[in-house]
C-alpha cells in the first residue's frame, strides 16, 4: 500500500476540487446511541476466541480479570493464552469554529481566519477505550462511541451474529430513513441472507453521547456551554428525539462529530484462515458539516501469554506487509504455557476521491465507493496509467472491456438474458424459482444481492436483470461494485505507526481522554518502532490521516488480527522472520482482495445424540448434502463428507492429536468419517498448512448415523459433527478443504452458555431398574422378494409408540434372458431394487423416508459407473441402472428406527467372476422339506437370474410323473452356458419341479420343463449317472399348433453322489430350491412400534440388586470428572450410582449413622444413574472414610443398602 503524507497545505491547493463534495445522507436514520443497547459478543468462528462489544471495543482485561483469558484467547483450547488486553477503533478530527459556534469547513477560510486570530479549533478523539476516557462530571457516563438501537433483538443479551438468528432485529434491519428490510434474514455484507464468512458479526454505533464540546467541563450541573468554543454537529437534533426511551442524557443536543460507524467482523474456519479475524469499519459523516481534517486508525494494548507484571513482549513492524507482530521474549506465558505470536495487518484505508492523485498507485485516479454506474465508457477510458492498472489488478490488456463508468476496476460482470424477457429465472409448477436455460445472472442480481442461483432467492428485485451495476445507500448494492468492492476507493494508505510500551504511553499521556496529546500521537505521520530496549508490555497505534470526511459520505478502514506459532530463535534473529505469519498474511490478503469472499464449509448439519447402556447413538440431518452452495466457486454444491469428533472436554482438546511439521497441534482426529463416492479421496495434496494435508476420505459413501460403543457409562462425552468440502485445488496453489466450526460458549464457571447445533453432549448410562425397552412387531412379511429386511429400534428417544409403518420398494427392469419375445418364457424377467419408501400408516400414509439412486446412505446402492456388464440375450450388455448391494446394509434412521437389509437383489451378478456356489441361491431357504438323500444342484451360469424363484422338486412312485414336452429342441444351454449334443428329449421322470412363486405372481403353479444331459452317452436317462437340466418354457401358438421351446436353464441336478438306487429319494420326498430375489412393486412390509414399559415392578425389584457405586473406592479423582481449564476453579468431583430406579430417594450416611446428604432422583424413565458431587448437604467437602447408602424406590418401596469408601 502506498503511503502518502497529506498536509494541510496540499489540501488547500486542491480546495477548488474539494469544495462542495458533501451530499445528503440517505442511509438509516439512527437515534442517538444508548448504553441500554450495549451488548457483548464472541468471535469464535475458528481457533481465535475474541470478546467484543458493540461500541467498537475488542477484549477487556477488566471484564474478566488478569490471568483469565476469556476475552482474548488463541488457540481457543486448554493450551491457549491471552493475546491482547483491549483494542479499539479510533476516529480523530479537528474542527474549526468562528464566533465560538459557527463551523468553518473551507480550508482556505480556515487559514485566513487563523492568520487573523478569529477562529478556534477543537480536537476530537472518538473510541471505545476502557480506561482514561472522556466522561461526564460524575464519571458515570462515557463520552464515547455508543451502540445504536435497531440492530439487535432487544430481548436477547448478545450482538447480532450470523449464526444466531434469535439475535437479529425482529422487525428487520434499518434501511433508508426509518424503513426496515429483510426481517428474518441476515443483513450480510453482500446482501439479504448472504453469508460468505463462517461467522460474521454486525453492529452500529455513533458518537452522539459525546458532550465534551457541548457541556461545561467541571460543572456538577452539566450546563451547556453558552460562552466559548463549542461544536454542535447536528443543530436542532437532540438525544432522545428519535428514541424517547433513551436512558442517559435525554434532551441534550446531539454531540460528538456526528459519526455513524457500521462494523463487521469476519472469521473463516478453513485451515488456511482459521487463525485470522477481520474487522471492517464503515464510518459515515451524518453531521451537517464537512470534517476537513480527519483520521481513522486502530489502537491495541497487548499482553501475550497473559503476563502483565512484569511483561516481556517484543514487537516488530514490517513495512512491506503493513503488519506489526509481537511475541513473548522468553516464549513462556503464565503457567508455563507457550504463547503464540500476535499480529495486526492494516488492510483498507480511507479514500481520497477528489484530490486528482492516484493515492493507491493502481493506475486509476479518484475512485469512489459510493458513486452510481454512470455511462458506458471505453476499455481504456479513465485509466491514467495502463501499466500500473494491469499490474495492480493482475490483468492482461486483452482483459480490458467496455464498462460502466462507476465500475472503475472493470470487475462487475453482467448477466446473460438469452431470451430477452428481462429476467434470469422463472417459477416452476412446484413454486420454485429456477434459472432459465442457458442464462446466468453474473453480478446483475439486484440491490438485495441475491441471484437465482442462491438458496434464499425469492424472485427478481429492484435492479436485477437491468444490465446496470446498482447501488442505493442503506438499501443494497450488487457484487463487485461501489461499497461491496474494496478496490473502488483511492486509498490513502497507512500514514502513522507507533509501537510503544505502556510506560511510554503513560509518560506522554497518549490516552484517549486527553484529546490534544492523543491527536498529536495519532496524527504524527511517523513510523516508530519500540526503542525501549528491555522487553515490556507493548501497544501500538496505526492510522491514516489526514483527509476530508464530507457530510453524507462514508470512508472505511479494515484490519486483520493474525495468530501463529513461530520459532523463538528465528523470530528473534535479524529481520525477525515469521514464516507462518507471512503465509497467513498471504491468505489474509487473498480474502481481503476478494472482497471478503473465501471458501466456506458446507451448510451446518444438526446432530442428535441418545445415550444407552455402553453406547451412544448419533444421527444427523441431510441439510449439508442438499443445501450447500459455495459462492466462492460459482454457487456449486461442493459438499464432500462428514467427520465426527469425540472429546471428554469442552474444548475438544483430547481429539486434537494431529500435529504440524513443527510439532504444534494442528487438527483433530475423527472417530468416524464418511464421504461421497466420487473419486475424490485420500489426502488433498493442495492447500496444506504446516505440512498437514486434509484427509478427504476413502469413497465410503454417505450415511447419517453412527453408533459409538467405545464409551464408558457415567462419563460425559462431547460430540461434534462437521461437514466438509473438497476445497479449490485450481485456485492459486490450491485452497484446502473447509469444515464446519465447533462452537461452544462458556461462562466464567466453564458452564456451557450456547453451542452450535452440530454439537451434542451425552452421558452413557445403564437402564433404570424396571425399564423395558420398546419393541417392534412385524405385521406382514408375505412378499415375493425374499431379502431380509429387519426394522430395529435405533433411538428409543425418537420412536413414535403405536405407529404402523409400510415399506415399499422401487423396481427397475434390466431386461430378459431371451432377446426375442417369441422365445421368452412368461417368467423371464430380470429386475432389481434400486430404492425404497417408508410410509407412516398412522399419519395418513405420510412419506417419512426414502432411498433412491440419487440419495442413499453409504454405498448401499451400486452406481452404474462402478459396474462392468451383464450377460443378456447370449451376449454382454451394459448395465443401465443402479441397484442395492447384496451384503448387509443399513438405512439411515427415521422416527428412531433403522432398517437392516440383507440379500437385497440376492447375489446379483454385476461381476461375472462370481463363484458357482454364490450364484443367486438362498442357502437358508433351500434344502429337504421331506427326505434326506444326497442330491447335487447347481444354478446355471447366468440364465438363472431371470428366474430367481422358489422351486420344489417333488418325488413320486409314478415313473411318468412328468414327460418332456418340447417340440422345439434348440437354444438349450447347460449350466456351464454351453450347448450340448447329448441332450435327451421325450423322456419321463418320476419327479417334477414346480415354481412356487408363480402362484403369487400368476395365480397358479407353474411346472418346469426337464431335459436330460446324457453324460454317459448311452442314449438313456440313468438317474445315478446323468444330469437333468431344469428350465422354463416359452409357448407360442401358431394357428392351432403350440410351439414349445426352451425358455432358459434355471438349474441342473444329479444324484451322482448316491451310492445305490436304495439311497435315491422316495415317493413323497420334497426338496426346496430357493433363489434370492428382489422385491416386486406389489411387495410391502409392515410393522408396528411398541412403546417402552417405563416401570415393570417385578423386574424393578430384581434390577435393584444390581445397584453399584462407581468408583468404589473413590480415590482422589476418576475419569467421569470433567476437565477444568480455569486454574481458579476447583475440580468438580463425581461418584456414580448405577441401575437405580428412575424415581427414588438416596440417603448417604457416615459409618456412625450421621446423615451426610440426600438425593431426590427424578430421572427420565430410562435413566438408571445419578452422580453425587461428594459434598454434604451443607455444600462442604466430605472427609475420607467409609459411607453407607440407602436407596428406596418410589414406585415399589424396594430398598437397597450398601457401602462405599472415599480415599483422598
Amino acid at each position: 500500500m502506498l503511503r502518502i503524507k497529506i498536509s494541510i497545505l496540499i489540501l488547500i491547493l486542491f480546495q477548488t476540487l474539494l469544495f462542495g463534495q458533501g451530499r445528503l445522507y440517505e442511509g438509516p436514520e439512527d437515534p442517538a446511541g444508548d448504553i441500554s443497547e450495549e451488548r457483548e459478543g464472541y468471535m469464535n468462528g475458528n481457533r481465535v476466541l475474541l470478546y467484543f462489544k458493540n461500541a467498537g471495543q475488542i477484549a477487556d482485561i477488566f471484564r474478566f480479570g488478569y490471568n483469565n483469558p476469556r476475552d482474548s484467547k488463541w488457540p481457543n483450547n486448554f493450551s491457549g493464552t491471552r493475546m491482547i488486553d483491549v483494542g479499539t477503533l479510533v476516529v480523530f478530527s479537528k474542527v474549526f469554529v468562528k464566533n465560538d459556534s459557527i463551523p468553518v469547513t473551507d480550508l482556505s477560510e480556515i487559514s485566513s481566519l487563523r492568520s487573523q486570530g478569529q477562529i478556534d479549533s477543537m480536537v476530537f478523539v472518538q473510541s471505545g477505550w476502557i480506561w482514561n476516557y472522556d466522561a461526564n462530571y460524575e464519571g458515570t457516563i462515557r463520552w464515547q462511541f455508543t451502540p445504536v438501537k435497531g440492530y439487535i433483538n432487544p430481548s436477547q443479551d448478545y450482538i447480532a451474529m450470523s449464526n444466531k438468528p434469535d439475535s437479529w432485529p425482529i422487525e428487520g434491519w434499518p434501511s433508508r430513513g426509518f424503513e426496515t428490510k429483510w426481517p428474518g434474514e441476515w443483513n450480510g455484507r453482500f446482501g439479504r441472507g448472504i453469508q460468505y464468512a463462517d461467522l460474521e458479526s454486525y453492529f452500529v454505533f455513533n458518537d452522539a453521547q459525546d458532550l465534551e464540546k457541548i457541556v461545561q467541563r467541571n460543572d456538577p450541573e452539566e450546563n451547556l456551554i453558552v460562552n466559548g468554543p463549542r461544536y454542535h454537529p447536528r443543530p436542532g437534533r437532540f438525544i432522545g428525539d428519535i428514541n424517547p426511551d433513551v436512558t442517559v442524557q435525554k434532551g441534550y443536543p446531539w454531540g460528538g462529530l456526528g459519526l455513524r460507524v457500521a462494523t463487521r467482523g469476519f472469521q473463516w474456519n478453513n485451515p488456511e484462515a482459521k487463525d485470522i479475524i477481520f474487522w471492517e469499519f464503515d464510518i459515515t459523516n451524518i453531521s451537517d458539516y464537512d470534517l476537513p481534517v480527519s483520521g481513522f486508525g486502530y489502537d491495541i494494548d497487548m499482553a501475550l501469554g497473559d503476563e502483565h507484571s512484569p511483561d516481556d513482549d517484543i514487537g516488530y513492524f514490517n513495512k512491506e506487509l503493513d503488519m506489526v507482530y509481537v511475541w513473548d521474549f522468553d516464549g513462556i506465558g503464565v503457567g508455563g504455557i507457550i504463547p503464540g505470536v500476535f499480529a495486526t495487518a492494516y488492510l483498507e484505508s480511507p479514500g481520497l476521491a477528489y484530490d486528482n492523485i492516484d493515492n493507491d498507485d493502481d493506475g486509476l485516479t479518484d475512485e469512489k465507493r459510493d458513486n452510481q454506474a454512470g455511462r458506458i465508457i471505453g476499455a481504456y477510458d479513465n485509466i491514467t496509467n495502463l501499466s500500473k492498472f494491469l499490474d495492480f489488478y493482475n490483468l492482461n490488456e486483452e482483459d480490458l472491456k467496455e464498462h460502466w463508468e462507476g465500475d472503475e476496476d472493470q470487475d462487475w460482470s453482467d448477466g446473460f438474458d438469452a431470451n430477452g424477457n428481462g429476467t434470469y429465472s422463472y417459477k416452476n409448477s412446484e413454486g420454485l424459482w429456477v434459472v432459465e436455460e442457458g442464462e446466468f445472472a453474473g453480478d446483475d442480481v439486484g440491490l438485495d444481492g441475491v441471484g437465482p442461483a442462491d438458496i434464499n432467492y425469492n424472485g427478481p428485485d429492484e435492479g436485477e436483470c437491468n444490465h446496470v451495476p446498482d447501488f442505493k445507500e442503506g438499501e443494497g448494492c450488487e457484487p463487485n461494485f461501489a461499497v461491496t468492492d474494496i478496490s473502488e476507493s483511492d486509498m490513502l494508505g497507512l500514514t502513522t505507526f507507533r509501537l510503544m510500551s505502556d510506560i511510554e504511553r503513560s509518560a506522554n499521556n497518549w490516552f484517549h481522554a486527553d484529546d490534544e496529546s492523543c491527536y498529536k500521537f495519532l496524527n504524527a505521520h511517523v513510523f516508530e518502532e519500540f526503542t525501549g530496549g528491555e522487553p515490556q508490555r507493548l501497544g501500538f497505534a496505526a492510522t491514516s490521516s489526514t483527509f476530508p470526511l464530507y457530510k453524507g459520505r462514508t470512508e472505511r478502514i479494515s484490519i486483520a488480527l493474525l495468530h501463529a506459532y513461530e520459532s523463538l530463535f528465528e523470530i528473534s534473529s535479524s529481520g525477525h522472520p515469521a514464516k507462518n505469519l507471512f503465509l497467513l498474511k498471504k491468505t489474509t490478503q487473498l480474502i481481503y482482495e476478494a472482497d471478503y469472499r473465501f471458501a466456506q464449509p458446507p451448510i451446518l448439519p444438526k446432530l442428535t445424540a441418545t445415550s444407552t447402556d455402553g453406547k451412544v447413538i448419533l444421527t444427523w440431518d441431510d441439510a449439508s448434502v442438499k443445501l450447500t452452495r459455495e459462492p466462492f466457486l460459482g454457487n456449486i454444491n461442493d459438499f464432500e463428507g462428514y467427520k465426527l469428533y469425540r472429546s471428554t472436554d469442552k474444548y475438544f482438546q483430547d481429539s486434537e492429536v494431529i500435529t504440524d511439521n513443527k510439532g504444534s497441534k494442528a487438527s483433530k482426529k475423527p472417530i468416524f468419517q464418511c464421504d461421497k463416492v466420487d473419486g475424490i479421496m485420500g489426502n488433498a495434496d493442495y492447500g496444506e498448512v504446516g505440512g498437514v494435508e486434509y484427509y478427504l476420505g476413502d469413497d465410503s459413501g454417505i450415511r447419517h448415523y453412527f453408533i459409538d460403543d467405545q464409551v464408558e457409562n457415567g462419563r460425559t462425552y462431547y460430540y461434534a459433527l462437521v461437514a466438509y468440502d473438497y476445497g479449490a485445488p485450481e485456485i492459486g496453489d490450491g485452497l484446502s478443504p473447509t469444515e464446519n466450526n465447533i462452537t461452544l460458549e462458556l461462562d466464567s464457571s466453564e458452564e456451557i452458555v450456547r453451542m452450535g447445533k452440530n454439537i451434542a453432549i451425552v452421558t452413557p448410562r445403564q437402564k433404570a431398574a424396571g425399564f423395558e425397552d420398546p419393541s417392534i412387531t412385524l405385521d406382514n412379511t408375505e412378499t415375493i422378494g425374499n431379502a431380509k429386511v429387519q426394522p430395529i429400534i435405533f433411538d428409543y428417544n425418537e420412536i413414535k409408540a403405536g405407529h404402523k409403518y409400510k415399506v415399499k420398494f422401487s423396481v427397475d427392469t434390466l431386461g430378459y434372458i431371451k432377446k426375442n419375445a417369441k422365445d421368452r418364457s412368461k417368467m423371464d424377467l430380470v429386475i432389481v431394487n434400486n430404492g425404497m419408501k417408508v410410509y407412516d400408516e398412522t399419519e395418513e400414509s405420510r412419506l417419512i423416508y426414502s432411498e433412491s439412486p440419487q440419495i442413499f446412505p453409504m454405498q448401499n446402492i451400486l452406481k452404474r459407473d462402478d459396474l462392468t456388464t451383464l450377460y443378456l440375450y447370449g451376449q454382454t450388455v451394459a448395465i443401465n441402472t443402479n441397484f442395492y448391494r447384496g451384503e448387509e446394509i443399513f438405512s439411515n434412521s427415521f422416527d428412531g428406527i433403522q432398517l437392516k437389509m440383507e440379500r437385497m437383489n440376492g447375489y446379483f451378478p454385476y461381476e461375472l467372476s462370481f463363484r458357482m456356489s454364490e450364484r443367486g441361491v438362498n442357502p437358508e431357504g433351500s434344502g429337504w422339506l421331506v427326505g434326506d438323500s444326497e442330491i447335487n444342484i447347481e444354478p446355471s451360469f447366468y440364465e438363472y437370474y431371470a428366474f430367481p424363484y422358489e422351486y420344489q422338486i417333488v418325488f413320486t412312485n409314478n415313473t411318468s410323473a412328468y414327460t418332456n414336452r418340447l417340440n422345439r429342441k434348440t437354444g438349450i444351454n447347460n449350466i456351464e452356458m454351453s450347448g450340448s449334443a447329448n441332450y435327451l428329449f421325450d423322456k419321463s421322470f418320476s419327479f417334477y419341479v414346480t415354481n412356487q412363486t408363480a402362484l403369487a405372481l400368476t395365480g397358479k403353479l407353474d411346472t418346469l420343463e426337464m431335459v436330460v444331459e446324457d453324460l454317459n452317452g448311452n442314449g438313456e436317462y440313468d438317474m445315478l449317472e446323468d444330469k437333468v437340466l431344469v428350465g422354463h418354457v416359452a409357448i407360442q401358438t401358431i394357428g392351432s399348433q403350440q410351439l414349445i421351446s426352451w425358455g432358459g436353464t434355471v438349474f441342473g441336478m444329479d444324484f451322482r453322489g448316491v451310492g445305490s438306487e436304495s439311497e435315491l429319494p422316495k415317493a413323497g420326498d420334497i426338496y426346496k430350491y430357493d433363489f434370492s430375489r428382489p422385491f416386486t412393486a406389489n411387495d410391502s412390509i409392515t410393522f408396528t412400534v411398541n412403546g417402552a414399559v417405563n416401570v415393570d415392578k417385578n423386574s424393578l425389584n430384581a434390577d435393584m440388586d444390581e445397584i453399584k457405586v462407581v468408583p468404589n473406592p473413590y480415590v482422589m479423582t476418576n475419569s467421569m470428572e470433567p476437565a477444568v481449564a480455569n486454574k481458579f476453579l476447583n475440580q468438580r468431583r463425581r461418584l456414580m450410582f448405577t441401575h437405580i430406579p428412575s424415581e427414588c430417594d438416596i440417603r448417604i450416611y457416615t459409618s456412625s449413622g450421621v446423615l451426610v446428604d440426600e438425593i431426590k432422583v427424578e430421572n427420565e424413565p430410562s435413566d438408571g444413574i445419578v452422580h453425587w458431587d461428594l459434598l454434604s448437604k451443607e455444600d462442604l467437602e466430605i472427609a475420607a472414610g467409609m459411607y453407607i447408602y440407602h436407596i428406596k424406590s418410589k414406585q415399589t418401596g424396594k430398598e437397597k443398602i450398601g457401602k462405599f469408601a472415599v480415599i483422598k
